[in-house]
């Protein structure tokens, strides 16, 4: 069924009623300026999050037992009513545009946002909701929510603009911002008068102000792109921490590559994107960490890279992980992160893959694959440099035909010998 904003159907009643559903999101155009980020909100009765953990977005993907799960995409949620605390009855989702005030963009500038709801596990439609953007000058948009009514739930499609982005959503919902990139600078206060009395200052509050969170959310997330494809992370103590780099692309709407609202045709079936990186030790030693031959690496010994699993079939909503020790940092000198097409046609534009770089107190790094080739089965995407114990992270998106091209481009001189994944 389309629903209308405002309108809502009961998934409770549905028969079978699914133990879990998917909200998926899409927008057209696919290709646009506009980096959008999607978010939902945990809320109680009083429609506020009990803390700062109900706030599910890209630096806090999950709710604390798994009820409510956000693709690493970013593009759909997983929603598991039996998983979710007593006290949840309404989640928020919501899309937002990356720092959307400061560059003087929109929700204007799409012609639609469109959101999918389906049943978790067959994948089966539910609802669609189509939504023209064209006239919205806003930056946030609430895109509809899940609510508990009588021991039912339903979902009610919303399409409400709001303004601000996604720090004065958040602070809507109760969530502690600590940082809010897209915050203006307040004005400056007009000098005053002479003909007009300065007004008194302010009484106090009535009431006592609540003292800040010691750990308010963190909203920071730097994009790396043309104009700024480089930052460098100065390094706090003794390291980094645990570095997590997560590589995810947009999954079909169902299996095999079949056609539907949100489907991706990849020549009939799905691609098998595999993460991994070229490492160079201080000492000289280097090499490869990868699926590949199963060379997976290690954490805790050289060359303290691990590539955690192999996700051949593209059917985790979090993708592929790479963690790096960042307290061994000073070990390593440089490391280049790939991406390869290991199976199914080189069309890297059907991707639409990300790059994430996590480190704790840092802020979180994204790169978009927004250059594609169609003829060149691997991608170089990010350089990372040891740059007197501190981390540059140079974003590349360069394309290869294989292993030996982009290792010369890069100057690794490693040997390579034929592979395979078992």
């Amino acid at each position: 069924m389309d629903l209308q904003p405002g309108q809502n159907f009961s998934i409770s009643k549905l028969s079978p009623a699914p133990a879990a559903v998917e909200i998926a999101l899409a927008w057209e155009p696919t290709s646009t300026p506009l980096a959008l980020d999607s978010s939902a909100f945990a809320l109680t009765a009083q429609g506020k999050v009990r803390g700062d953990e109900d706030f599910i977005f890209y630096n806090q993907l999950s709710l604390a037992g798994g009820g409510i799960q956000r693709a690493g995409d970013g593009r759909a949620f997983t929603v598991s009513f039996g998983q979710l605390p007593a006290a949840i009855e309404k989640i928020v989702v919501a899309l937002t545009i990356d720092q959307g005030r400061r560059r003087g963009q929109s929700f204007g500038q799409l012609n639609q946002v469109r959101a999918e709801v389906r049943d978790a596990q067959s994948k089966a439609p539910l609802a669609v909701f189509p939504l023209a953007t064209k006239m919205m000058a806003e930056t946030a948009l609430i895109i509809g929510e899940f609510y508990l009514r009588n021991a039912e739930w339903k979902f009610r499609a919303v399409g409400q603009g709001f303004g601000g982005g996604l720090g004065p959503l958040a602070q809507q919902y109760g969530v502690e911002v600590g940082d809010d990139p897209d915050a203006d600078a307040p004005p400056a206060a007009p000098a005053p008068s002479a003909a007009t009395p300065k007004p008194a200052p302010a009484p106090p509050p009535a009431t006592p102000v609540a003292p800040p969170s010691a750990n308010p959310v963190r909203l920071e997330k730097i994009t790396l792109d043309k104009r700024n494809p480089s930052i460098s992370l100065e390094k706090k103590g003794q390291g980094f921490g645990e570095i997590v780099v997560n590589l995810n692309w947009h999954q079909d709407s169902g299996g095999g590559g079949a056609k539907g609202f949100f489907g991706r045709l990849t020549g009939g079936r799905k691609i098998d994107l595999d993460l991994g990186c070229l490492f160079k030790l201080r000492d000289g030693r280097g090499g490869a960490v990868q699926a590949l031959g199963d060379t997976f690496g290690n954490l805790h010994q050289p060359p303290y890279i691990r590539l955690m699993g192999d996700d051949r079939s593209g059917a985790s909503a979090q993708g592929e992980f790479l963690h790096i020790n960042g307290q061994h940092w000073n070990e390593l000198d440089r490391v280049v992160l790939f991406a390869m097409i290991y199976e199914g046609a080189p069309n890297w534009a059907e991707t639409d893959a990300v790059v994430t770089l996590q480190a704790p107190g840092q802020p979180t790094l994204e790169i978009r694959l927004d250059s594609h080739r169609s003829d060149q089965r691997m991608c170089a995407l990010a350089l990372l440099e040891n740059q007197g114990g501190n981390l540059k992270v140079t974003k590349l998106v360069e394309y290869f035909q294989d292993h030996r091209y982009m290792d010369q481009a890069y100057g690794f001189g490693l040997r390579w010998v034929a592979g395979s994944k078992d």
